[in-house]
């Protein structure tokens, strides 16, 4: 590429680095009214443990009956909660990696006779961004689910640092690197697999698991298809990043000082939180946001609500969260989908990786850096076109060996 066009891209990327970053973080005291923060989007870390770890959960809880939302006030209670969009929340404690991580998941329910008719049911696993939550992919798993007419299943869950994640020991230092990040999907997809899907013999066998990770979480996706045992890796059938291309993220993060201190910490409702994501940009659904927004916030004992993400402590870890992932990305041995927003410009791996064929590519225009909340329906529409197309499960191969010559 000459120096023109890279010059041109580097521009663009620098562009759009306000949205990338438009999130949480920062440092901040519960009460402080002046701390803010800024939004990335997904990280990984990993684990030096085997994917083993993951069945040494030493607690599991249902958690139907609580409110997530951390105000109980009337307004907040016509807000969205998680059971309009997932069947189940459950904390899972893996002792291994010091967290209780909390988790939204729906499993397939179908009859026998209808399930001997299905060639294959789409899983799918959702890995969100830094300063997120697992409720950013809510309203796209109902829309999966609606539009596959229940016959899916999905996971999603907040990562470490994240919403009602918390350490189970919080004197032990914490790590933000992405072998951290990978390490904790690994181990928590793994367990969630062995107890709620190994036993299910007639379903397990016609599901097809797609990986799909937003900005950062795309980034702990790719690299964590290798990582998972070969039990659960022959059920993959496709890895899709949201809106991440490795180039533009780097920049971001360099960028990212500036931005930490052009977003609030502290709203005095859940109601003035939704108002001002949308009013900047940071999401173009309302109802998107109502469910996805008050995730990050918790109560403070004033009232207010405070982010709970603090991007802050990042810094140190950033640059292992993007590192060598384009060329990853086109290399994984499976399908692979990548949808950007707007006009983002791909860097070398991934241009050449696309002029080769090696992954699909969509643009959605009309978006802003967070996908799955702001074109629900296009992204859904997306994924169920990319799962049916790359699904082993689905491909009948036709021939006419042994078909006796005809007269």
């Amino acid at each position: 590429m000459g120096d023109d066009f890279r010059r041109k891209m580097l521009l663009s990327h620098l562009g759009r680095a306000n949205e990338i970053l438009g999130g949480p973080s920062s440092e901040y005291e519960e009460e402080s009214e002046n701390d803010t923060l800024g939004s990335l989007s997904n990280f990984q870390d990993r684990s030096t443990n085997s994917h083993r770890s993951a069945m040494s959960i030493l607690k599991i809880e249902n958690k139907k009956k609580l409110n997530l939302s951390g105000d109980n006030n009337e307004e907040d209670s016509r807000l969205p909660s998680w059971k309009d969009f997932f069947d189940n929340n459950e904390i899972v404690e893996l002792k291994q990696r010091n967290y209780r991580f909390n988790t939204y998941f729906t499993i397939p329910s179908i009859d026998e006779d209808e399930l001997l008719k299905m060639k294959s049911i789409p899983f799918f696993v959702f890995h969100h961004g830094a300063g997120s939550s697992g409720l950013t992919f809510a309203s796209l798993a109902k829309n999966l689910y609606k539009r596959l007419n229940g016959n899916c299943g999905s996971f999603s869950f907040d990562a470490r640092g994240h919403s009602m994640t918390k350490p189970i020991d919080d004197t032990i230092k914490t790590d933000y690197n992405r072998a951290s990040f990978i390490g904790d999907f690994v181990a928590l997809f793994s367990s969630f697999f062995d107890k709620h899907l190994l036993d299910k013999t007639k379903l397990l066998s016609k599901i097809s698991i797609i990986l799909i990770g937003h900005s950062f979480g795309g980034s702990v996706c790719t690299f964590s298809f290798k990582e998972f045992m070969p039990m659960i890796r022959k059920y993959i059938e496709g890895v899709a990043m949201f809106d991440i291309v490795e180039e533009a993220a780097i920049l971001a993060l360099k960028e990212v000082d500036k931005f930490l201190q052009k977003t609030p910490n502290v709203f005095t409702s859940n109601k003035d939180a939704i108002n001002w994501h949308i009013q900047h940009g940071l999401c173009k659904s309302k109802p998107s946001a109502e469910i996805s927004v008050p995730a990050l916030f918790k109560k403070s004992s004033s009232g207010k609500i405070v982010r709970i993400t603090n991007l802050k402590s990042f810094v140190p870890y950033w640059d292992t969260w993007f590192k060598d992932l384009s060329k990853s990305f086109v290399a994984l041995p499976t399908s692979k989908l990548l949808i950007l927003a707007g006009n983002d410009n791909l860097d070398k791996d991934l241009i050449v990786g696309q002029m080769r064929g090696k992954y699909q590519l969509v643009v959605f225009q009309d978006s802003g850096h967070f996908i799955q909340e702001d074109t629900t329906a296009k992204a859904a529409l997306t994924l169920i076109d990319f799962w049916k197309r790359n699904d082993s499960k689905n491909v009948v191969i036709q021939t006419n060996w042994g078909t006796p010559p005809q007269p």
